[in-house]
């Protein structure tokens, strides 16, 4: 009985707690070198050094910067949650969502 109120209790709470959605109200700060710590170690090697990486990664976080405030609240929450799937976060992969979720 116990077993069954609380799984009650805790469906007719999920639409409360789904509904709360946080907001990033800066942006990300991720670790640029740990982005780009495995690039040319695959098996294809198409000729991108590291550096190149970091170098895409600091003008990403830096227009980021700049442009935050132009993205929706709810599109700056999903795109930085989406950008850690995977591996390392990264400031291309945000900032590209954020482009593409813009109107």
């Amino acid at each position: 009985m116990l077993a069954a109120g609380l799984v009650l209790l805790s469906l007719s709470s999920t639409p409360v707690i789904a509904s709360i959605v946080p907001v990033a109200d800066s942006p990300p700060r991720f670790d640029i070198a740990a982005s780009c710590r495995d690039v040319g170690k695959s098996g294809i090697n198409v000729g991108r050094p590291a550096s190149a990486c970091q170098a895409d990664e600091e003008k990403a976080r830096d227009s980021l910067t700049a442009r935050w405030g132009e993205f929706k609240p709810a599109a700056r929450t999903n795109c930085v949650e989406g950008a850690s799937f995977g591996g390392p976060p990264s400031y291309v992969e945000v900032l590209t969502c954020l482009e593409m979720k813009k109107p």
